[in-house]
C-alpha cells in the first residue's frame, strides 16, 4: 500500500465538503421520516436495507476518492494470489446454504426479490469494506508502518473494530447471544479479508469475499423459510473454517516475519 499524503488527508474542497454533509442528511431524512412502506413485509424489509446502505455508500466514496485515494488503486490480482485466496473464496461459499435447498429443509419463496437482495448484499460488501478495510484499515497501516507495525496491529485492531460495530444490532432488538455470536465470527471474516487485503491491495476482492458471505448468510432468512444451517452446513463450515485459519495465519506470520527483516 502506498502511504497516505499528507496534504490530501484533511484537504475537503467546500463542494465536496456541502455534499458529504447533503448525502448522509438525505438518508436520514428518507429513512426516518419516509420508510417504506408497501405492506410486503419481504419487500419492506430489502428495501429498508437498501436505501440507507445506498447512501452510506455514496457518502464513503465520495470520501475515499477525496481523502483516501490509495484505497481504490487496486491492482490487478496475480494468478498466484488468486490461487492463494481460494480459502476465503471457499469460506464465503460454503455459507450458502445448499445442503438445506437441496434436502428441501430450507425454501426458496420470494424469487422475485432476488435482484432487490443481490443489490443488498453488494452495498453491505461495498459500504463495510470501504469503512473498514479501506478507510479505517488503511489508516491504521499507514499509522504503524511509520512505527514498524504495519502487518499485525492493523489486522488485529481493525477487525475488533469492526466485530464491534455488530454490537448495534442490539438496538435492532437482536438478543445478546446472537449478537455476541456475530460479533465473534465478524472478528475472523474481518481478520481474514483483512489479511486478504494486505495480499493483494485489491478492494475489490474484498467487496467480492463479502458480498458473497453475506448472500449465503442472508439467502434464507431474507427470500425463503426454513432451516438453512444443518449438520452438513456446520460440517463444511468448521472444516473450511479450520483450513483457511491456518492459512491466513500462515500469511500473517510471513508478512510479520519479513517485516521485521526490513526494518
Amino acid at each position: 500500500m502506498k502511504p497516505l499524503s499528507a496534504k490530501r488527508e484533511f484537504s475537503i474542497r467546500p463542494a465536496l465538503a456541502l455534499l458529504l454533509l447533503f448525502i448522509p442528511a438525505a438518508a436520514i431524512l428518507f429513512f426516518f421520516f419516509a420508510p417504506p412502506a408497501t405492506g410486503d413485509g419481504r419487500l419492506d424489509s430489502l428495501l429498508n436495507a437498501v436505501i440507507p446502505r445506498f447512501f452510506i455508500s455514496i457518502f464513503l466514496l465520495v470520501l475515499v476518492l477525496e481523502i483516501f485515494p490509495s484505497c481504490l488503486s487496486c491492482k490487478r490480482i496475480s494468478f498466484k494470489n488468486l490461487i492463494w485466496c481460494i480459502p476465503p473464496l471457499l469460506v464465503a461459499l460454503v455459507n450458502f446454504p445448499f445442503s438445506a435447498l437441496i434436502l428441501g429443509t430450507a425454501q426458496v419463496t420470494r424469487a422475485e426479490l432476488i435482484g432487490l437482495f443481490l443489490l443488498k448484499c453488494l452495498l453491505i460488501g461495498l459500504s463495510e469494506e470501504l469503512l473498514f478495510r479501506g478507510i479505517i484499515f488503511y489508516t491504521l497501516s499507514d499509522y504503524f508502518k511509520r512505527k514498524g507495525f504495519s502487518c499485525f496491529l492493523p489486522v488485529l485492531l481493525s477487525s475488533v473494530i469492526f466485530a464491534l460495530f455488530h454490537f448495534i444490532n442490539l438496538f435492532d432488538g437482536a438478543g445478546i447471544l446472537a449478537v455476541l455470536q456475530q460479533a465473534g465470527y465478524s472478528f475472523l471474516i474481518g481478520a481474514m479479508l483483512a489479511v486478504v487485503l494486505k495480499k493483494t491491495n485489491n478492494l475489490a476482492a474484498c467487496v467480492f469475499l463479502h458480498a458473497l458471505f453475506d448472500l449465503g448468510g442472508f439467502f434464507v432468512s431474507d427470500l425463503g423459510t426454513g432451516d438453512p444451517q444443518d449438520l452438513t452446513f456446520w460440517i463444511l463450515t468448521a472444516a473450511v473454517g479450520i483450513v483457511c485459519t491456518v492459512h491466513i495465519t500462515a500469511t500473517l506470520v510471513k508478512m510479520i516475519k519479513k517485516e521485521k527483516t526490513h526494518r
